[in-house]
C-alpha cells in the first residue's frame, strides 16, 4: 500500500456501502416504531421492561450474545491478538465456567425474585440502603462504560471513512435512544437479533477473505508460531504480568460471573422468558455464541499478524493506534469487494447499538424502581411509570452521548473498557485509576511481542527517526515495562482488579458482620439463599413447598396474561 493513504473519504464509498450501513440503522429504528406504535403500545411496566414475560427464546438468546459482544470485542480482541498473542482466548473457558456457576447456584434465585430490578434482592436480603448503593454504583458504571462502547465503532468508522467523531457518535446514539425509548424491551431484543446477524456476517466475511488473502490456515499457523503469537498455557503465577493463564482464567472468571449473573440487562432477559427451563437454556446458547464470536475474532487477529508481521502498520504510522488495525486490514483486503466495507461498518456499529440499547433499557428500569418510584408522592399508574422510564432512557442516553467525547483519548481498547467497567468498589477505583494515570504518564507500558518493518514496500515512506526495523519483545509471555516509582498495587494485571474489589468487599463485610452481631438464620427467606445451602435454615422443609411451586405459579401467571392479551386483541 503506497505511503500513508489508508482512509476512504465519504465520497469514495459507493452507494452500496451506504445502503448496507444506513439500511441497518433504518431497520433498527423501524423495529422501534413497530413495537412502540403499531404492534402495541408499551404503556405498562411489565410490557416495557419485560415484554409481558412472554418473550420467545431465540431473540432473547441473540440479544444476550449481541449485548456481551461489543465493539470492544470486535476491535479489541484482534488488536490484542496481533500485539500480545492468543493468551486472552482462554477467557472462553472462564465464560463457560461462569455459566455453569450461574445455573447451579444463582439462576434459581434470580428467576424467582419477581422484581423488575435485580437490586431488590439486596433489600430483601439486607436492607434498602444496600439496594440503593448497589443500584447507584451500577448506574454510574454504565455512564462510564456506554461512552467507551460507542467510541470504539466511531473510531473504526473514522478510520475507514474519515467522518468526524462529533458527527458520527450523535448519529449512532440518536438511533439507539429512539428505538429503545419507543419500543422498550421488545424493540431492543429484536433489534439486537437483527444486529447480531450483521455482526456475524461481517466477521465471517472478514475471516474468509482474510484466510484467502494470506495464503490459508497452514500459513497462518506457521507465521503465528514463528512470531510466538500462539500461547494458551503460560502458567507464570506473577500477578503483575498482563496476560497469563492465571490472570485470564481467575480474573476473567470473577468478572464474567458478575456479568452473566448480576448485570441487570442479563437478569432482565432471564425473567422475560416464560419458564425457568428456558432461562437456563438461553444462558447456554449465549455462552456458545460468545465462544464462537471470540474464536473468530482471535483467528482474525492471527490473520492480521500473518498479513503484517514484516511491515507493522503501527510502527510505520499507517495507523495511529493498534485499535485501528482491523479497520485498516479490512480496507486493505476488501477494496475489490463492493459492500464489504459497509457490512464491516454495520457489524461494528451493531455491537455498539446492542450494548447501548440493552444498558439504557435496564438502567431506566433500575433507576425507576430503586430511586424514583419510592420517592413519588403518589402511586404512579402503569402509563405514568412507562412514561417516566422513557424519559430516563432519553436523559441517560444524552449524558452518555456527551461522555463519548471524554473518552476519546483513552488508552488501549481492551484495558480501558475492562478497567472502566469495574468501578464498583473504592479499592478497585483506586487501583484502576492509579494504573491508568501511570500508563498515561508512560510509567507503565506494554510493548507487545515482536513486530517488524523489514519487508515493507520500497515505495512506502517510513516515519523519520526510526532507529530499528524490529520492535517489541521476543519470547512468550507479556512483557510489562514498569518504572521503579510506580507503587505495587498499580502494577497488578488489569484482569485482577475485579477480584481485588470482590476480596476487599468480602473481607470487610465479614469483619463488620462479626462485629455487629450475626444475623438470625431463622429469619432468612430460603428463596434468597442458594439451593445447596437452604437446608441450613430452620424450618426450611415447611417452606420448601412454596419454593417448589414457583415454576408452576410462573407458568399459570404467564398463561393468564396471554389469555388477557388475547381478549384485549379481540376487543
Amino acid at each position: 500500500m503506497p505511503q500513508h493513504q489508508t482512509l476512504l473519504t465519504v465520497s469514495e464509498l459507493n452507494w452500496f456501502e451506504f445502503l448496507v450501513f444506513f439500511g441497518m440503522l433504518a431497520a433498527s429504528a423501524l423495529i422501534g416504531i413497530y413495537f412502540g406504535c403499531i404492534k402495541s403500545a408499551q404503556d405498562t411496566v411489565k410490557e416495557y421492561m419485560l415484554g409481558g414475560k412472554r418473550m420467545p427464546l431465540f431473540p432473547i438468546a441473540m440479544s444476550m450474545i449481541a449485548s456481551f459482544i461489543s465493539g470492544i470485542t470486535l476491535l479489541g480482541i484482534p488488536s490484542e491478538t496481533y500485539l500480545f498473542g492468543t493468551q486472552l482466548y482462554m477467557i472462553c473457558w472462564a465464560i463457560i465456567i461462569s455459566i455453569i456457576i450461574l445455573n447451579v447456584f444463582y439462576l434459581p434465585i434470580l428467576y424467582h425474585l419477581g422484581s423488575t430490578s435485580i437490586y431488590e434482592y439486596l433489600e430483601r436480603r439486607f436492607n434498602s440502603t444496600a439496594r440503593c448503593i448497589g443500584s447507584l454504583l451500577y448506574s454510574l458504571s454504565l455512564v462510564l462504560y456506554i461512552p467507551v462502547v460507542i467510541y470504539v465503532p466511531a473510531l473504526a468508522f473514522n478510520q475507514v471513512t474519515g467522518m468526524p467523531l462529533h458527527i458520527l457518535a450523535p448519529i449512532i446514539c440518536t438511533v439507539c435512544i429512539f428505538y429503545t425509548t419507543l419500543g422498550g424491551l421488545k424493540a431492543v431484543v429484536w433489534s439486537d437479533a437483527l444486529q447480531s446477524f450483521f455482526t456475524l456476517a461481517s466477521l465471517l466475511a472478514v475471516l474468509f477473505l482474510g484466510v484467502s488473502n494470506v495464503g490459508g490456515f497452514k500459513r497462518i499457523l506457521e507465521i503465528s508460531e514463528q512470531g510466538e503469537r500462539i500461547e494458551f498455557f503460560n502458567f507464570d503465577p506473577d500477578p503483575f504480568k498482563r496476560n497469563t493463564f492465571w490472570t485470564v482464567m481467575v480474573g476473567s472468571l470473577v468478572n464474567w460471573i458478575t456479568f452473566v449473573t448480576f448485570y441487570p440487562g442479563a437478569y432482565q432477559r432471564y425473567i422475560s422468558l416464560p419458564t425457568y427451563k428456558q432461562a437456563k437454556l438461553v444462558s447456554y446458547v449465549m455462552a456458545l455464541g460468545i465462544f464462537v464470536i471470540k474464536t473468530i475474532t482471535t483467528v482474525i487477529g492471527l490473520i492480521i499478524y500473518t498479513k503484517y508481521h514484516d511491515c507493522d502498520p503501527v510502527a510505520t504510522k499507517v495507523v495511529s493506534k493498534v485499535g485501528q488495525i482491523l479497520p485498516h486490514f479490512v480496507l486493505d483486503v476488501s477494496r475489490n469487494y463492493p459492500g464489504l466495507t459497509g457490512l464491516f461498518l454495520s457489524g461494528v456499529v451493531s455491537t455498539a447499538l446492542s450494548t447501548m440499547s440493552t444498558s439504557l433499557n435496564a438502567v431506566a428500569g433500575t433507576m425507576f424502581e430503586d430511586f424514583i418510584k419510592p420517592l413519588l408522592p403518589w402511586k404512579a399508574s402503569d402509563k405514568q411509570s412507562s412514561f417516566i422510564m422513557k424519559c430516563l432512557v432519553i436523559i441517560t442516553g444524552l449524558i452518555c452521548t456527551g461522555m463519548v467525547f471524554v473518552v476519546a483519548n483513552m488508552g488501549t481498547i481492551m484495558q480501558g473498557a475492562i478497567v472502566g467497567s469495574l468501578t464498583g468498589l473504592g479499592v478497585a477505583i483506586w487501583v484502576s485509576m492509579g494504573a491508568q494515570l501511570a500508563i498515561a504518564r508512560g510509567d507503565i507500558s506494554f510493548p507487545g511481542k515482536v513486530t517488524s518493518i523489514d519487508n515493507c514496500p520500497p515505495n512506502m515512506t517510513l516515519p523519520e527517526g526510526l532507529n530499528s526495523t524490529r520492535f517489541g519483545n521476543p519470547g512468550y509471555g507479556t512483557i510489562v515495562n514498569i518504572a521503579e516509582s510506580v507503587p505495587y498495587p498499580y502494577r497488578i494485571s488489569y484482569l485482577y482488579i475485579g477480584l481485588i474489589g470482590l476480596s476487599v468487599a468480602l473481607i470487610v463485610g465479614t469483619i463488620v458482620s462479626l462485629l455487629t452481631g450475626p444475623q438470625n438464620i431463622a429469619e432468612l427467606d430460603p428463596a434468597l439463599i442458594i439451593p445447596q445451602l437452604r437446608w441450613l435454615i430452620p424450618h426450611y422443609k415447611d417452606k420448601s413447598t412454596e419454593l417448589n411451586d414457583l415454576d408452576k405459579y410462573t407458568a399459570v401467571a404467564t398463561e393468564e396474561s396471554q389469555k388477557e392479551e388475547g381478549k384485549q386483541t379481540d376487543d
